[in-house]
């Protein structure tokens, strides 16, 4: 079964997140299997950490718990790249005023031993790693062969990108970090002159893309591009994935989503730019996110489309309580039977209501988390896909009490 996965933004919130689902993953040896990655922010940092942990290739699942998670863990709770870039700051105020993108890549580079080229990532999985250009206003997407947006064009010349300033250029939410500018007038840029359908002979693959017709771009709009958070254009790292008319099936079989993006709540209204940065990075955002999502379970549930949509926010005994049927589906139908006559047995030792809450209200930060912290972040993560997984697809992921996830 070929996985697909599509990890959100937010911060180290979502990094951890994430990787507690990916344990749940490995534990049903499935890592193997994972054909696509699609990320964003906190999902780009931790994929790259990931892969530069097991010596730049994706793990196996052994592998995963054996040595990634471990290590892992350690670098989240023992390095800090906030308090690093603050003191970069301070020793060089023109980063106070001006974008710390570059800054924060040497830091991934200098901290995480991210040093490699774009063109130097495995070939398997396919890694998208997402960002917005501002010049464009469009989906920017760094890959092993290329790079570019539909817009702006695209260029195959991969080797001279840092993987780290692609995952900077992911995460840089423009007022914190700001955003990465790239020198694009080195590079050789073409655009497209046929378009992919799912029903080409040309498949969405790399091959099948070099294989697309294409005409060089002699007139740049810009020498210059400026690529911030993937976030702002989608925060959960679907464009590439996902097609509202055709869905996924025809690229991969199963869907994982994992939204770790902060759950806003009420406020009281206050004048000037607060008021405006929650309209634009908070209520429209959250719109947009909003869409997706249902867009997303609309497929699964009405078209057949394998997959999972994970959220923050949610104990265990909440998620099996509230399980909606799939229609057709008698396996899931008979194991959620089963599962809410025993969601007292299934819940005893996983996180409370107010503990799923509190990890949906973790701040957005990069900050070094305590073991604590860390701990709780991740055993959400791994809880909540281990009672949706088991409960929709009770034929592939039986579920596993609360100690498997030590």
């Amino acid at each position: 079964m070929d996985i697909a996965l599509a990890l959100s933004g937010g911060g180290y919130r979502a990094s951890v997140f994430h990787l507690g689902i990916l344990k749940r993953l490995a534990l049903e040896n499935q890592l193997e299997n994972v054909t696509y990655i699609s990320s964003v922010s906190g999902g780009s940092l931790v994929t790259g950490l990931i892969i530069t942990l097991n010596g730049n290739s994706w793990p196996t699942s052994q592998q995963y718990l054996d040595k990634v998670y471990p290590a892992a863990k350690k670098v989240f709770t023992t390095t800090d790249l906030q308090k690093a870039l603050l003191q970069r700051v301070s020793e060089n105020l023109f980063l106070l005023f001006g974008s710390r993108a570059k800054a924060l890549s040497k830091l991934i580079q200098e901290k995480w031993g991210v040093t490699t080229n774009l063109s130097q990532l495995p070939e398997r999985p396919r890694w998208m790693i997402n960002a917005t250009c501002y010049e464009t206003g469009k989906n920017w997407r760094f890959e092993r062969f290329r790079m570019g947006d539909y817009l702006f064009g695209y260029s195959n010349d991969t080797d001279k990108v840092k993987v780290a300033d692609a995952m900077t250029a992911s995460a840089g939410f423009p007022g914190g970090i700001g955003a990465l500018p790239l020198d694009v007038s080195p590079f050789h840029w073409y655009e497209y002159t046929a378009t992919y359908k799912a029903n080409d002979e040309v498949k969405d693959t790399p091959e099948g893309i070099k294989a697309r017709k294409t005409s060089p771009k002699t007139q740049l709009y810009s020498q210059t591009v400026h690529l911030w958070d993937g976030g702002v254009y989608d925060n959960h790292g679907l464009e590439g994935l996902y097609d509202p008319l055709t869905g996924w099936s025809d690229k991969f079989e199963f869907l994982v989503v994992s939204d770790a993006a902060g759950r806003g709540g009420m406020e009281q209204y206050h004048a000037g730019a607060k008021a405006l940065g929650r309209m634009m990075t908070g209520i429209m955002m959250n719109q947009v996110r909003s869409l997706r999502t249902r867009s997303i379970l609309e497929s699964i549930q009405n078209h057949n489309q394998k997959g999972i949509f994970l959220q923050t926010g949610k104990s265990v005994s909440n998620i099996l309580k509230n399980i909606q049927p799939t229609p057709g589906n008698t396996a899931y139908i008979e194991n959620t039977l089963k599962l809410q006559r025993t969601i007292e047995q299934f819940s005893q030792g996983t996180l409370s209501d107010s503990q799923a809450q509190a990890v949906a209200a973790f701040p957005t930060v990069i900050r070094r988390l305590t073991e604590p912290e860390f701990d709780l972040v991740s055993q959400h993560g791994f809880e909540t896909a281990n009672a949706v997984l088991s409960s929709y697809y009770p034929d592939q992921f039986k579920y596993l009490l609360s100690s498997s996830a030590q």
